[in-house]
């Protein structure tokens, strides 16, 4: 699932929208971006700063590493009892690269789709489907060696899509400088606009550090992550890596014949997951996690704490 906010880390090294897949990079690439647009999820898209003829280059082991237009992204959480609250969520992006002037780096223009089933808590009576409609656009303006600024902007429509009102339109976006500090330092600071928060407003910053080439530790807030590369061949390599998330959304529903509610879930998550990719760009992600924190809020009050619940997330490139 591609996301339904948008942000970017700019690292020495490359990894996609929702919400949302996760590209490990390699030590010898120029830029990460950390974008999510439909899902909920701060999901990692690929934006190198020699990107041209809307191509994405990487490397692996010395050969470029084109990034594939399309992602696809399924997750599933365990319903649990009467106190659960499950969700099998699909989502399907689109990427298109709209050269720009002076040399600068192409926009990157995601549309994309998502649906989102629910099942409980018995205690709420919430739609069984919500759906994601949206158009993520992201860009870096600044780059230079030592670093730079991305910015990025993602209006879409969320809800079950009964009637659309004011709540269903939401305009999530961020903005992110990075600094490089020697061979093995990269700073990131900025900010993010989410939907799952009342204030709407979320900070990220922290810094990567790149000891060598098989090893990422990354002091991101919201999305801390250690990664580490397990082999390596002439056109594949995998990783395998230990993060935390920050997930949720919202989305406009019906609550009466006449009128809407917005109902937000938010949650904190443990992820342990494996990534193999190959030069041409194709990638296989797969995730399993423990989410907790667990909230649903109707019309920013909070209404319920789900329990606990299992996680298992896969994404697919192509």
């Amino acid at each position: 699932m591609l996301a339904s906010w948008v942000c970017t880390v700019l690292l020495l090294g490359q990894a996609p929208t929702a919400e949302e897949s996760w590209r490990l990079p390699t030590s010898d690439d120029p830029d990460v971006t950390i974008a999510t647009a439909e899902s909920p999820y701060l999901a990692p898209l690929a934006q190198s700063p020699g990107i041209a003829e809307g191509v994405d280059e990487a490397q692996i082991n010395g050969g470029p590493l084109f990034v594939p237009p399309q992602r696809f992204t399924t997750t599933w959480l365990a319903p649990g009892g009467s106190q659960g609250f499950g969700t099998f969520d699909l989502d399907y992006g689109r990427t298109w690269y709209l050269q720009t002037a002076l040399e600068r780096p192409p926009v990157a223009i995601t549309p994309g789709f998502g649906m989102h089933f629910w099942s409980g808590p018995k205690t709420l009576d919430l739609p069984s489907r919500v759906y994601d409609l949206y158009l993520d656009v992201s860009w870096r303006p600044i780059d230079h060696e030592s670093g730079g600024i991305a910015i990025g902007l993602t209006p879409g429509f969320y809800g079950d899509f009964q009637r659309l009102d004011g709540n269903a339109f939401q305009l999530t976006g961020w903005g992110l400088a990075n600094y490089r500090i020697g061979p093995h330092w990269n700073f990131v600071g900025g900010v993010a606009v989410v939907r799952q928060l009342k204030s709407k407003l979320l900070p990220i910053g922290g810094a990567i550090w790149t000891p060598n080439e098989d090893t990422r530790l990354e002091l991101i807030f919201p999305r801390p992550r250690i990664a580490r590369r397990l082999w390596l061949q002439d056109s594949r390599e995998a990783w395998c890596y230990l993060a935390g998330q920050f997930g949720g959304g919202a989305w406009s529903v019906a609550d009466t014949l006449t009128d809407n509610v917005l109902v937000s879930y938010s949650d904190l998550r443990l992820i342990l997951g494996m990534e193999v990719l190959d030069v041409q760009g194709r990638d296989l992600t797969v995730e399993a996690g423990y989410v907790f924190a667990r909230d649903i809020s109707v019309d920013h009050i909070s209404v319920m704490a789900p329990d606990p619940a299992f996680l298992l997330q896969a994404s697919m490139a192509f």
